[in-house]
This record gives structure tokens, C-alpha cells and sequence, in this order.
């Protein structure tokens, strides 16, 4: 028996639906599953298409009528037979696996250009900090040459005085 549910609302689409159903369809034992996102007439819709014994759809039915995704926003589901070919659900499985993978690659392209323009700044950091401690270091050493010069002055005239000199 083959079955299409076509659930409507105003977010039905990046909320998990997909995926969600398909973990649902795994616990019926379905062999043939596939859902979709589409967009018809501006309302997001997830097309749903699975086949199997008439017991499994009836299952698979009222978990579709029954559940969702905590963020769905659901306006309508609707049920009707279906004549076409339903996917195996691991080539639907497959197709879910490249789709979330197309989803990672552009958000590891962007991770890796922070993290160079990350780098050009701790770069950029290194040499300033690197001249300011080497500046510190001139400015100190200057200080210390200074006071130790004063000390030896002050103790040549501490020593004349006492008569050591």
C-alpha cells in the first residue's frame, strides 16, 4: 500500500521534519520512505511518500497526524494514495546524509577564513607585544641604569663624609 501525506504551516521547513519522520518510518519497518520540501504558493509544505503493509501506513499515518518537531508550526496535513515510486529508505537515508553534509561544507569554508583572519591578527598581536616588551625592557633598563648611577653617587658622598674616601 503506498500512501502520500502532504503537511502544511508556516514552518515546516528547517525545523528536523524530514529527518524526524524518517527516524519514525526506521521504528515502523519501513523499506520504501522519502519526504520532501517544497514551497506551493508561498505556504512551505514536507511531502511525505512511504509504501508497506497496510498496517505499517495506518501506523506511520497517525504518527504523521499525531507528532512533530517541537518548532513545527503546523496549518493542515492531508492524505491521499499514491500511484508513483517510492525510494528505497536507505537511498533516502543516503540522500538525507549528502544533503546535511552540503549543509557542513560551506560552514567549514567559513570557520576556515576565521580562522586564518584569526591568525593574521595573533600574528599582527605577537609584534606588537614583542616591541612593546622590548620597549619596556630599554625604558627599564634605562630606569635602572639611572637609580643605580644616583646610588653610586650617593654612596661616594656617604663614604666622604665618613671619611672612607
Amino acid at each position: 500500500m503506498k500512501m502520500q501525506a502532504i503537511i502544511t504551516g508556516r514552518r515546516v521547513h528547517g525545523v528536523g521534519y524530514r529527518v524526524f519522520l524518517l527516524q519514525r518510518a526506521l521504528e515502523t519497518g519501513f523499506q520504501k520512505f522519502s519526504a520532501r520540501n517544497r514551497v506551493l504558493n508561498g505556504t512551505e509544505q514536507v511531502v511525505v511518500q512511504y509504501e508497506g503493509e497496510p498496517e505499517q501506513v495506518d501506523a506511520l499515518g497517525s504518527i504523521i497526524w499525531e507528532e512533530y518537531p517541537g518548532d513545527a508550526d503546523i496549518s493542515g496535513i492531508v492524505f491521499e494514495p499514491y500511484e508513483g515510486y517510492v525510494v528505497s529508505i536507505t537511498d533516502y537515508m543516503h540522500v538525507i546524509q549528502i544533503e546535511q553534509f552540503s549543509k557542513g561544507v560551506p560552514a567549514v569554508i567559513s570557520i576556515d577564513r576565521e580562522q586564518d583572519l584569526i591568525l593574521q591578527k595573533m600574528d599582527r598581536m605577537e609584534i606588537s607585544v614583542t616591541g612593546e616588551i622590548h620597549d619596556l625592557r630599554t625604558d627599564m633598563r634605562s630606569y635602572i641604569e639611572r637609580r643605580l648611577s644616583m646610588m653610586e653617587q650617593d654612596i661616594q658622598q656617604i663614604k666622604a663624609k665618613i671619611g672612607l674616601i
